[in-house]
C-alpha cells in the first residue's frame, strides 16, 4: 500500500493548540481507495415532483436525523427527513423577505433552518416547519460560502466584506461585522500576480471544526487554518504535497481562451466545500475542473488522529459524526444520496 506525503501541520483542532495551528510538520496519510475506509449503509431518493423538483444542488447539511439542500435553480431549499420523505421547501426566486436570486449554503440548527443568498448577501432564517422569521443582511456584495457557528455567529467567505481583499467575515446574528481576513494574496498559488485578471477567479470555500476554519481555494492546493475567535483572522498555510499532482500555475494574464486556463485546469487544487463533523475532517481535491472523470481524491482526517488519502470518491456534500453523505449517482436523475459509514478497523501504517 502506497502512502503520499503531505506537507501539512499539526492540526489545532485536534491537538489543542491555542492558535489552531500548529509546527510545520510532514504528514504521511494511508493512501487506499475510499472503498476500503467507508462502506455503504443506506441509499436514499429524496422525494421530488413536477412542481418540487431538485435541480441543482448547490449546499447541503444534515444533522443526522434531517438533511437541507439548496437548489440555486429553483432558487429554494428543501428539508427532508433521512429516509428522503420532503418535508418542507422554503423561499422563491425573488429579492423579496424570505426570497433567492442564489439559495446556497443550508445550515440546520435548534431546529431552524439558515439559507445564504451568494448575490444578495443574507441568510434567511426559516423554522423548520417552513415558516419565515427574518433576513440577517451581511452587505456582502458575493458569498462564496457559509457556515453556522454553536453561538449563533456567522462566518462568509466571498467579495465585498468592508475591508478591501478581505476573502472571509465573522458576523454577529444580526448582521454586525466582527471579524474580517484571509486576504486575496493569501490564497494565490506561489508567486502568483496578485493583480492578473484571473486573481478574481478564486472561490474559498471552508468548514469549521472546534472554533477554527478550514479553507481551501479552487485555485491552490493548500489548506489554512484560521482560528475564529481573534478579532483579526490569522490565516496559516498548509501546503500539500501528493505524489502525481501538478502543483497550480498561475493562467497567462488576460484571459482570452480556454487555452489560457490550461496550467491551472491541469493541477490539484480544492474541487468543493470541505465538510466537518465532530469526528471528520474531509477536503475534496481534484485534478482538472472537476468535470466527470476527473482526477479526485479526499483527504481525510478522522477522530483518531490518522490522515488518509482516498481515491474514487464519490461526491461528499456532508459529515454527520463517523459518517458520509454523497451524491450516490452523479449526473442522473432522478438524484440518489447515500450514507457512507467509517468502517471501524483502523489500517496499520
Amino acid at each position: 500500500m502506497l502512502a503520499i506525503p503531505f506537507v501539512v501541520a499539526a492540526l489545532g483542532i485536534w491537538t489543542g493548540c491555542d492558535d489552531g495551528a500548529g509546527t510545520d510538520s510532514t504528514i504521511t496519510p494511508v493512501e487506499m481507495p475510499f472503498a476500503d475506509k467507508f462502506q455503504l449503509e443506506q441509499v436514499i431518493t429524496p422525494e421530488q415532483s413536477m412542481e418540487s423538483p431538485i435541480v441543482r444542488i448547490s449546499g447541503v447539511s444534515w444533522n443526522g436525523d434531517r438533511f437541507a439542500i439548496a437548489d440555486v435553480s429553483e432558487a429554494n431549499a428543501k428539508l427532508f427527513s433521512i429516509d428522503g420523505s420532503l418535508l418542507a421547501t422554503v423561499g422563491r426566486s425573488g429579492e423579496g423577505p424570505g426570497e433567492f436570486t442564489a439559495a446556497r449554503y443550508p445550515a440546520l440548527a435548534d431546529g431552524r433552518l439558515f439559507v445564504a443568498d451568494g448575490a444578495l448577501g443574507r441568510v434567511s432564517v426559516w423554522t423548520e416547519s417552513g415558516e419565515l422569521e427574518r433576513d440577517i443582511q451581511i452587505g456582502a456584495g458575493f458569498i462564496s460560502d457559509f457556515a453556522l457557528l454553536p453561538d449563533g455567529r456567522l462566518v462568509f467567505t466571498g467579495i465585498g466584506f468592508g475591508t478591501p481583499g478581505a476573502a472571509m467575515g465573522v458576523f454577529a446574528d444580526d448582521g454586525t461585522a466582527l471579524a474580517q481576513g484571509l486576504f486575496t494574496t493569501t490564497v494565490l498559488p506561489a508567486d502568483a500576480d496578485p493583480e492578473a485578471p484571473w486573481a478574481n477567479m478564486r472561490q474559498t470555500m471552508f468548514a469549521v471544526a472546534n472554533d477554527t476554519a478550514w479553507a481551501v481555494s479552487t485555485i491552490s492546493d493548500s489548506l489554512w487554518a484560521i482560528p475564529l475567535a481573534a478579532d483579526t483572522l490569522r490565516a496559516e498555510s498548509r501546503r500539500l504535497a501528493i505524489s502525481g499532482y501538478v502543483a497550480p500555475a498561475a493562467p497567462a494574464a488576460p484571459l482570452r481562451s480556454l487555452q489560457d486556463l490550461s496550467a491551472w485546469g491541469s493541477s490539484f487544487h480544492g474541487a468543493a466545500p470541505p465538510v466537518a463533523s465532530s469526528e471528520l475532517l474531509v477536503f475534496p481535491f481534484v485534478q482538472g475542473v472537476l468535470n466527470n472523470g476527473d482526477p479526485t481524491i479526499l483527504v481525510v482526517r478522522d477522530g483518531e488522529g490518522d490522515w488518509y488519502a482516498l481515491n474514487d470518491p464519490p461526491p461528499v456534500i456532508a459529515a454527520f459524526a463517523d459518517r458520509l453523505l454523497v451524491i450516490h449517482n452523479p449526473l442522473e436523475d432522478p438524484v440518489e444520496l447515500a450514507v457512507y459509514a467509517k468502517r471501524s478497523a483502523r489500517v496499520s501504517r
